[in-house]
């Protein structure tokens, strides 16, 4: 066929082979990749789109679970306090400015450490009273977020008991009154809130002291009482403690809870009974400290009067010494060296009480000793080149000023630490206390909401998909068995659930004829109007029809299609050809057909089937025990040839062509050969196969079937079943 362009003036030609030329070459060019992937698209927007109710309900059961996670998950408050560190305070500080000798990391660490210890959480246990706990009762007030709240001051119970499985439950009689039930049954103690209750059980005494409750009427509570310390490594894990930056020396505390008052209230007992312990552990560190000073007072100021009287004395005998600028900058350095090293060696002796050598706190103070005589030797090395008068003034000079910077810096470090030691001051101090929000921070509704929306309709997805690799995993896809076959398919035939009631008793059970309406049997009109182009066209007269494997329907599509080859005016003659396990002949229509014939016991016109309203039929016969040696004999052929002159069309229903080799036999000998595919059970590989072995015997005219094809996106038809009863 020639295709032409028509303008106003010509007419161009174009012919159909260049045309054909372009467009493979087009179709070449385009990355497999690429349209691989487009179908992949499209085949999964048609699967989704197909089960788009099953995805809506699963979308909507994860709502409904998002929706109860966000009625019965409880608020979360948070609250936040703000610490700042003084390190210039500490009990190393006293003395000198360590900060400037020794290279220590932050001291956030080791309070954060001593934030979080058994001495100040259990200390906060006891004083909010929170070994002691009160949950709600009650699935519906839960879910209608409508919990009561209590709190304990007191609870105790016998030791006996505790170890047993006991239930302690308190209910309120009014906002104001309460009942204690006794876990043996009946009302242990009734009364009040905020005050003590004590009576005898199990040979001990039961306490209880409720300091607040906000509850309806019949709100009952779980009461337990656990160890101070089990509850204080609990609060350890949900406290938060952190510098906030590096060496800031800020600390950031924070603390989740239920109730925001309760999460504030905790949070600042934590904070002030830290800063309490800090500072009483300081003015302990004062009073050690204070006592190695005023110890060495006395010595220091005997020295500061020797050298002083020594200096005096000196100069009395020489005369005045001028030193030169020189001499006053190397006079300068060692005193300040050397008074550091009076102080470095002071620190050696306060900790040498409390750490060994080996600590990283002496050894710290040990390296910065050893690095101060070095740069005093240096120091020295300069004065020897010096006049021996001018020596002789530096060093008494030195003494002096050093024992006086000395018995200055003791005297003001001990008037530092008699405040420190009357509890006054310590090295931390609350910059922001923490205060309740009114605003929870979890859970997240919304998140939560999306996310069992967006979860329902993943997983509905998933399942839908799942059930699809499942269920079956052949081809789906017509264009995918005409690219990989090069074999045309010609129609895909949805899937017929029929009433087995209606077809019991007639084998040649015919949907065209009892229901010419069904979607099936427009289908297959369709097939018989594409073999009129590539099969009666070419003057064809005989047409197999077989399937891939077993249960692909062809026998259905066999008769149907015989059927409406006879409605078109054509006399048509099925045969039944499965010698092995026919469908069409297995309620007895005949006792006698084709394999009687063939054994020359009896003619055609004595075992066809007759009908004036439809096709005719020949049944198999009787059964045989070498039915490929019937169908590859010369009998067989000749018999082709003989009905050939009665029929218009002769449709051989035949097995299937990848499970015996009769089909095979056959094929050698028809016009044309339908190959019936089941849809998503036949694999890519079989169908191959099975067009391969048509290739063998050289049967070239040939088409494809999809038969009982189901709405999963990849049928391309009406999105639901056509059901005959």
């Amino acid at each position: 066929m020639d295709f032409f362009i028509k303008n106003s003036k010509n007419t161009i030609f174009i012919e159909s082979n260049f045309v054909e030329e372009i467009m493979v070459q087009n179709t070449q060019s385009m990355p497999d990749v690429a349209k691989d992937d487009e179908i992949d698209l499209l085949a999964i927007a048609k699967i989704l789109w197909t089960r788009k109710w099953s995805v809506v309900l699963f979308s909507f059961l994860g709502l409904c679970v998002g929706v109860f996670l966000t009625r019965w998950m409880r608020d979360v408050y948070s609250s936040d306090a703000l610490l700042q560190l003084d390190s210039k305070s500490s009990k190393a500080s006293a003395m000198v400015d360590m900060g400037s000798l020794f290279e220590q990391e932050s001291p956030a660490e080791a309070e954060i450490r001593l934030i979080k210890s058994r001495q100040v959480l259990m200390e906060v246990v006891e004083k909010e009273h929170l070994n002691y706990s009160a949950s709600p009762i009650g699935f519906k007030e839960r879910l209608a977020r409508k919990e009561g709240r209590m709190e304990l001051s007191l609870f105790k119970i016998p030791d006996a008991v505790v170890t047993e499985e006991y239930e302690w439950i308190v209910e309120a009689l009014t906002p104001t009154t309460f009942k204690l039930n006794s876990p043996l049954g009946g009302t242990l103690i009734e009364g009040s809130v905020g005050n003590t209750y004590r009576e005898p059980f199990a040979g001990d005494t039961v306490a209880i002291c409720i300091s607040m409750m906000l509850a309806e009427p019949g709100q009952q509570f779980k009461l337990a009482s656990s160890s101070v310390l089990e509850v204080a490594e609990s609060l350890k894990k949900i406290l938060n403690v952190a510098e906030d930056g590096k060496k800031t020396n800020i600390l950031t505390l924070s603390l989740e809870n239920r109730y925001p008052d309760k999460a504030a209230s905790i949070l600042n007992a934590i904070i002030e009974t830290y800063v309490r312990q800090n500072v009483e552990m300081r003015s302990a560190e004062a009073e050690k400290t204070l006592e190695f000073l005023e110890e060495q007072l006395p010595s220091i100021k005997a020295k500061l009067d020797s050298s002083e009287s020594v200096l005096t004395n000196y100069r009395h005998k020489v005369g005045t010494v001028d030193l030169t600028a020189e001499a006053k900058v190397t006079l300068d350095r060692q005193v300040h060296l050397k008074a550091q090293l009076l102080n470095v060696e002071q620190q050696i002796q306060e900790n040498a009480r409390l750490y060994t050598e080996d600590h990283p706190t002496m050894q710290a103070i040990l390296q910065q000793q050893t690095r101060l005589k070095r740069e005093i030797a240096k120091e020295e090395a300069l004065v020897k080149d010096l006049p021996t008068t001018q020596q002789e003034v530096i060093k008494l000079q030195q003494e002096v000023q050093i024992n006086n910077e000395l018995y200055t810096s003791i005297l003001n470090n001990i008037q530092q630490l008699r405040v420190v030691r009357a509890g006054e001051i310590g090295n931390v101090r609350i910059v922001d206390k923490a205060c309740i929000r009114a605003k929870p921070i979890k859970p997240k509704r919304k998140i939560i909401l999306l996310g069992g929306l967006l979860g329902g309709f993943a997983l509905g997805c998933g399942l839908i998909f799942l059930q699809r690799l499942l269920r079956e995993g052949g081809v789906s896809s017509a264009s995918e068995i005409e690219r990989e076959t090069n074999v045309s398919v010609y129609a895909k035939v949805p899937l017929v659930k029929y009433d087995e009631s209606k077809v019991q008793n007639n084998s040649l059970f015919t949907l065209a004829k009892e229901d010419s309406d069904n979607l099936a049997v427009e289908q297959i009109r369709l097939l018989r109007s594409t073999l009129e182009f590539s099969f009666f066209e070419q003057k064809g007269k005989t047409l197999l029809v077989t399937g891939v494997s077993a249960g692909a329907g062809k026998s259905f599509i066999s008769v149907n299609l015989a059927h409406l080859l006879f409605k078109m005016g054509k006399k048509v003659l099925l045969v039944d050809t499965d010698l092995r396990k026919s469908r069409l002949s297995q309620r007895g229509l005949s006792q006698r057909g084709l394999s009687d014939i063939l054994c020359g016991k009896i003619s055609l016109e004595d075992c066809v089937v007759n009908s004036s309203e439809t096709f005719d039929f020949l049944p198999i016969g009787t059964k045989t025990a070498n039915p490929n040696e019937l169908l590859s004999s010369n009998g067989f052929k000749g018999f082709l040839n003989q009905i050939k002159e009665k029929y218009d069309v002769i449709l051989l229903d035949a097995p299937p062509i990848n499970v015996v080799a009769d089909a095979q036999s056959i094929a050698l000998l028809v016009d044309f050969a339908l190959l019936v595919v089941k849809f998503r059970k036949d694999s890519i590989g079989d169908i191959q196969e099975a067009v391969k072995t048509l290739d063998v015997v050289g049967q070239e005219k040939r088409a494809v079937v999809m038969n009982q094809c189901y709405n999963d996106g990849s049928f391309q038809g009406y999105s639901y079943y056509y059901k005959y009863k």
